[in-house]
């Protein structure tokens, strides 16, 4: 049936002749019965020639109604409103020519048919166009039209021609808004119908420049651009509203279609960062996670910091027996257990400072709390410090991690997790290069106490950045942006793989519970599936974008140039990395170089001798000689990403 394809049924012509054939067919039907009711003669001639005038009347009135440049797949009250117009003007036309036949009756008969037959027939064209789904139509009862708007409304511009929209279209009428919609923005630039429930469709988004400035000229320039949800078909929000860049309004989301109808009515949601991610969040099967830690001991190192903070809320929610809040900064973790005081107060809580460089006080406070699960968040991990400064980042981030391992491991504990990051990849910087080296260790320890038939299973989670953490890119620009500007970002090509803070915490209880479940994961580290790499001057440009402000035109963006050891690429896998799947659809497992846990422990205590000495040079020297890929090029590690064909294959099965 060529009127239900997407297409076909917005083709204006094809449209109009299956009007004139339904309508002709139902005249002729209502005409038999008016004269078989009457008992009168049938003359043909009489009903052909009527019904002809009344099906080309029907359909010229329609015309000029634009009843044809509207979507029967979103037919609403407002194109039956159009369709009753018609039959009656049609019918009028009818009865100046054959004003006797059939009686006034009989004409009513006639109009209440024509319409009819209009309206259901778009009808059915809605259903079947939307698979069949059956939806309540409010056909009649919305034909006076919106409710008045604030005497002053915002004008908005709706991006996205779908489902949602004429969702929230048809809700609209039931509520007062304070905005005015004065047009839609198709996302594909391909054939649509020309206004969906009354509101003109303007073109795609690839001609919003001429549009925006047509809209000016009438005095309808829009304060809002409100984002449906609808025809993004994969593309990220960041790659669509790049093509409405120089548009001066305020951005916001439109609600999701089953919150159109609830109780807190249809407020519109501002864009946050995480929606700018190249990929939905990952998913979380929390049944799982509190299976395991549901009641149980556990500690968390670093319980302060951007990472740890979120892993103590997300392990709170699970019910742990007790937890155990240690960190090296007093402030953050006052902080921290403040905040678990008003939001947990059920759950038993110890905080204690702890630097994980003193083996002695990581013993102890094990030995005193006995943790079934250790969470090692603690790190220096701001790139130009521990540039700047190798011997602390080397005796934090190592020793410390070698620490908290021994200890866990002589306490029994039954895991240990350790936050890496995908620095540690072809590392070209000493923070990454640390955090290479104690993965290295926990991969040892793992293999060592399997091996001896230990307890404890050693799980080691690496990501990319975390939007919003501290000392991050995004409090920076919002500083930035807080102080009037400009943004600097060091390279225009420099580009990091985001994650969010919870979707990171929530990666973290992931890992554990497969490493927990899964022997064939050992010595493994594992890895979430980021998507694409994000353009950190994307990024820049979408904050500024996000405050209400144009890129380049309110605020400006400066290059500052390469800081000592930073990559323009990073990778979360080394090219000879072998990469495994999971049951989890989003994690997957790199099996990185192995060493002999002897041999790493004996590089460990030669390079923090050079450490405790503070002798810089020899600890770069050292780091470079146990991690032979420190050093990496941006080019090489690139390349080595782009061209990964494990990675390719994995992700290409993702989506």
């Amino acid at each position: 049936m060529v009127l239900v394809g997407n297409r076909s049924a917005n083709n204006p012509l094809k449209r109009a002749v299956f009007d004139i054939v339904v309508v002709f067919i139902s005249v002729v039907v209502c005409a038999l019965l008016i004269q078989s009711m009457a008992q009168r003669p049938k003359d043909p001639i009489v009903i052909l020639s009527m019904a002809s005038t009344i099906s080309l009347a029907h359909v010229i009135c329609l015309y000029f109604l634009k009843g044809y440049q509207s979507s029967w797949r979103f037919f609403s009250a407002h194109d039956a409103l159009s369709c009753l117009i018609a039959a009656v003007v049609a019918t009028m036309v009818a009865m100046v020519l054959w004003f006797n036949s059939p009686p006034l009756a009989g004409w009513i008969i006639i109009c209440v048919g024509t319409a009819l037959a209009s309206i259901s027939s778009r009808s059915a064209a809605r259903l079947i166009c939307n698979y069949g789904m059956f939806r309540t139509v409010s056909t009649f009862t919305n034909l006076l039209g919106r409710m008045p708007l604030s005497p002053q409304p915002k004008k908005a511009l709706m991006i996205g021609f779908g489902e949602n929209l004429e969702t929230f279209l048809r809700a609209q009428r039931k509520r007062e808004t304070d905005f005015e919609i004065v047009g839609i923005l198709s996302i594909d630039s391909i054939e649509r119908a020309a206004c969906l429930r009354g509101i003109p469709i303007l073109g795609s988004i690839d001609q919003t420049d001429h549009i925006i400035h047509q809209l000016k000229l009438q005095g309808s320039a829009p304060d809002m651009l409100i984002l449906t949800r609808d025809e993004l078909d994969g593309r990220s929000v960041s790659e669509v509203l790049a093509k409405v860049d120089n548009v001066d309004a305020e951005i916001a989301w439109l609600p999701r279609t089953d919150q159109l109808d609830s109780a807190g009515g249809n407020a519109l949601r501002p864009i946050k960062l995480e929606d700018l991610l190249p990929r939905p969040s990952k998913c979380f099967d929390a049944l799982a996670c509190k299976a395991l830690i549901s009641g149980a001991n556990v500690l968390v190192t670093g319980a302060g910091g951007s990472i740890g903070s979120e892993l103590v809320r997300q392990i709170s929610a699970l019910s742990p027996g007790e937890l155990v809040l240690t960190d090296a900064s007093e402030h953050a973790l006052y902080e921290i257990d403040r905040e678990m005081q008003v939001a947990f107060p059920g759950v038993t809580r110890v905080s204690q400072l702890l630097d994980v460089r003193d083996r002695a006080a990581t013993f102890r406070i094990m030995r005193d709390h006995k943790p079934d699960y250790v969470f090692h968040a603690a790190a220096l991990k701001h790139v130009p410090i521990v540039e700047g400064q190798p011997c602390e980042g080397l005796l934090t981030n190592v020793i410390g991690s070698q620490n908290v391992a021994d200890a866990a491991v002589a306490n029994e504990v039954s895991a240990m997790v350790m936050v890496s990051t995908d620095k540690a990849v072809n590392p070209a910087n000493v923070m990454g290069a640390t955090k290479r080296l104690a993965e290295a260790y926990c991969q040892a320890m793992d293999a060592d106490v399997r091996e001896r038939g230990g307890k404890t299973h050693f799980v080691t989670v690496r990501f990319g950045n975390v939007l919003g953490s501290n000392g991050s890119v995004v409090p920076l620009f919002r500083r930035q942006l807080q102080q009037g500007g400009p943004l600097t970002v060091t390279h225009p090509d420099v580009e990091r793989f985001f994650m969010t803070i919870p979707e990171a915490s929530r990666l973290i209880l992931e890992a554990m519970l497969a490493g927990m479940n899964d022997t064939d994961m050992d010595q493994g580290i594992f890895v979430l599936d980021m998507g694409k790499p994000v353009k950190i001057i994307d990024l820049a440009r979408q904050v500024i974008r996000l405050s209400g402000l144009r890129p380049d035109t309110d605020v400006k963006i400066v290059y500052t140039g390469l800081r000592p050891g930073e990559k323009l690429y990073e990778e979360l896998m080394h090219e000879t990395e072998h990469l495994l799947p999971t049951d989890h659809p989003s994690l997957m497992v790199a099996q990185p170089r192995f060493v002999q846990l002897k041999t790493v422990q004996r590089n460990i205590e030669t390079i923090s001798e050079a450490a405790q000495k503070g002798d810089r040079e020899e600890v770069v020297r050292l780091l470079k000689f146990y991690i032979p890929e420190f050093g990496t090029s941006s080019t090489e590690a690139k390349k080595a990403r782009d061209d990964n064909p494990r990675i390719v294959a994995l992700r290409e099965q993702a989506s």
